[in-house]
């Protein structure tokens, strides 16, 4: 830390970091929320067309701040895993050689790694690469040269055409990332036909679409036939790998993808460790001289499983106080009025209460006192599926259906959120019902 720390005021406390690591001062822009992020997890902001998490020192409930206060400026900071912003009140420039001491007792959700004498009071250190920020939530890489500006992102070329999109997959035990170009769909595998006479990688014939798929397994995992299944386009028609589990999508820049001197091939960083990245349709394309024979005869090389060119997804979005949220529509089953229900006695831990629908009678998940934490009479009740039965997600009204480009979606590996959208130029969390229902949202919500 050669360079100073950069100081900041913010609810009434002073913080620093480490002035190396400051990418720039900007704006703030709009914010989107995200339920059940940790306390100092503000939401995330687009900044500069860049998506990247805000952390709000004052949130931290141990060190006792007004987080009410209004701060008016993102500290956007370079960290190992990706750009992140703090909000910031006003700062204070940046202070050489300070007389450091060590952070204290104290229990903090934020990584406070010292603290030194400043304008009357202690500025608190902060370790921006040790922040919590949760799985899933999405980074952007900021360039040496960038120059920032808060608000909406500006014109220019789609994410899409800056970025690389992952698939993250586990096989033989460990994870890798599977570049997407010419893959067609991901499938469970419910049951496979074995090939007499096959190369050992061959594990046989599964079904997809009631159309036969040649699966096989180059990388020789757990010796299963369960799993998944990551088909991919061919000149002789669809061939898929399997795969033990996928981990989800990950979008990142082209310079994050690295290959070392003297490593067999390129690695990216996921959730703080280098894994693989392997061309899916390459592994499979290697492999057709070997398996072509076995490879169902069909009419083209995506034989029907090729996804429309653009496709679009559907989702209901609704608001929750003043704010907006979606629900994927295909998940919706129908949505009523909505006139209170009944709660349990001594209180219930997973739903807010029951409530009749045309006689059946539905537990009730009151997204008003989970997101905003309050509670009304009157509203919407969405049905949705829920663990093999049907929940009442309560809102206070439904706003539109909108169709959203598939490689726009984000998704995101947490408990209650989904995937983020872009609507209308705002970031729109799309909720996962199951995730409300959690026990652990008493918690959240008491």
């Amino acid at each position: 830390m050669t360079a100073g720390f950069f100081t900041f005021e913010r609810g009434g406390g002073w913080f620093a970091v480490d002035a190396g690591a400051v990418a720039e001062i900007a704006e703030a822009g709009a914010v989107t929320r995200l339920p059940f992020a940790p306390p100092h997890v503000e939401g995330v902001a687009a900044v500069g067309g860049r998506l990247m998490p805000l952390v709000d020192p004052a949130g931290d409930p141990a060190l006792g701040l007004d987080r009410g206060t209004v701060g008016t400026r993102f500290v956007v900071l370079r960290t190992p895993r990706g750009a992140l912003a703090l909000r910031a009140g006003r700062t204070g420039g940046t202070v050489t050689d300070p007389a450091l001491r060590a952070p204290g007792p104290d229990a903090t959700s934020l990584p406070i790694v010292a603290r030194f004498p400043h304008d009357g009071a202690d500025a608190l250190v902060i370790d921006p690469a040790r922040i919590a920020i949760g799985r899933g939530m999405p980074f952007a890489d900021v360039p040496e040269d960038a120059v920032l500006v808060g608000g909406p992102p500006q014109e220019g070329p789609r994410r899409s055409a800056a970025s690389v999109r992952l698939l993250v997959v586990e096989c033989g035990g460990r994870r890798l990332a599977l570049e997407m170009d010419g893959l067609l769909m991901v499938f469970a595998v419910t049951e496979v036909q074995p090939l007499p006479h096959a190369p050992r990688m061959v594990r046989g014939m599964t079904q997809v679409r009631r159309r036969p798929v040649l699966l096989i397994d180059p990388l020789f995992g757990e010796g299963r036939d369960d799993g998944y299944a990551v088909a991919f386009r061919t000149a002789r028609g669809p061939v898929a790998l399997r795969v033990g589990a996928v981990r989800g999508v990950m979008r990142v820049a082209p310079d994050r993808i690295v290959t070392e001197a003297g490593a067999p091939g390129a690695t990216v960083d996921y959730d703080g460790t280098r894994i693989d990245v392997r061309n899916g349709a390459r592994m499979v394309s290697e492999q057709l001289d070997r398996i072509a024979g076995l490879v169902p005869a069909t009419g083209g090389p995506a034989d029907g499983l090729e996804p429309p060119r653009r496709a679009l997804r559907r989702f209901l979005t609704i608001a929750v106080g003043e704010r907006t949220y979606a629900l994927e529509f295909e998940r919706v089953h129908r949505v009523v009025e909505y006139s209170g229900c009944r709660r349990l006695p001594g209180g219930a831990i997973r739903f807010d209460g029951i409530t009749g629908v045309d006689g059946d009678i539905l537990p009730v998940a009151d997204l008003r006192r989970v997101l905003v934490h309050t509670a009304q009479d009157k509203g919407v009740a969405i049905l949705v599926p829920v663990g093999g039965g049907t929940v009442a997600v309560i809102a206070d009204a439904i706003q539109r259906i909108r169709k959203v480009p598939a490689d726009e979606v984000d998704p995101m590996d947490d408990a209650t959120t989904a995937a983020v959208v872009r609507i209308d130029g705002r970031l729109v969390p799309v909720l996962r019902p199951e995730g409300l229902m959690a026990p652990q949202r008493a918690g959240a919500s008491a």
